[in-house]
């Protein structure tokens, strides 16, 4: 009987590792149905970095613009406590997509990051909410401290988990953000907001500037708890610091 080679054994696991992440992105990027329902428990290594979403078409077409602003907060000067102003890191995203033929993949960071937010948070208990979003502004609780805040069991730990997989990854990138914004600030905690905003209707989109910003629907923000800074390496830093400087 034939040696199997090692080189053999290689490409064999890597065709099926492959074939595997190939299948999984294509059920994960399916509009909801019981299949893709199914797949859900095998598909999940995919979150929080490949994510997919559908909504370009029916039923569920685009009718709000999303975005993601980050705050932090800092020792000032002086000693006191202070607030750096809201970044709208998604508009900022969005420079390197609009109007341009060919955009990229970090125009579409918070974009694809927003309907996960939304849905882990959502998928906490009331106790757990409260818990996730009244975290201390000089003081905010590291992730173990966090996750025993949140307790539960069962269905609520597997909530608590997958919270705090996206929540973890959102404060890497707003610690990037805030420090290459103001890296001579000490950012001592972060925060983040999701904010939703249906697009003006089309009856009105006729009018003026202002006929259309007086019928656009109003903001409706949710602020998350306060968050110990996560910074990524230097290189990653400094990434998003150039980022920043040619697009905002």
């Amino acid at each position: 009987m034939p040696r199997v080679s090692l080189r053999t054994l290689f490409v064999a696991v890597s065709v099926i590792v492959v074939a595997f992440h190939l299948a999984a992105v294509t059920l994960a990027a399916l509009p909801p149905n019981r299949y893709s329902d199914a797949a859900a428990p095998r598909t999940g290594y995919l979150q929080p970095f490949f994510t997919q979403n559908w909504r370009l078409f029916a039923p569920n077409p685009v009718a709000e613009d999303r975005s993601v602003l980050f705050q932090g907060s800092y020792v000032a000067a002086d000693g006191s406590t202070r607030q750096t102003a809201w970044v709208d890191w998604t508009e900022v995203e969005l420079d390197l997509i609009q109007h341009r033929i060919v955009g990229g993949r970090a125009g579409y960071v918070t974009n694809k990051m927003f309907p996960a937010l939304q849905s882990r948070y959502a998928g906490l208990g009331t106790n757990q909410r409260q818990a996730a979003t009244s975290t201390s502004e000089s003081d905010p609780p590291d992730w173990a401290e966090l996750r025993s805040s949140l307790g539960g069991s069962g269905r609520a730990a597997s909530a608590a988990t997958g919270f705090l997989r996206y929540e973890k990854a959102v404060t890497r990138l707003a610690t990037d953000v805030l420090m290459a914004r103001w890296p001579e600030r000490d950012i001592t905690s972060v925060r983040y907001t999701v904010r939703r905003q249906g697009v003006v209707p089309y009856a009105d989109r006729g009018g003026s500037t202002a006929e259309r910003a007086a019928a656009r629907p109003e903001a409706r923000d949710r602020v998350s708890g306060w968050r110990v800074p996560s910074p990524g390496p230097t290189a990653e830093l400094d990434a998003v610091a150039e980022f920043d400087r040619r697009h905002r």
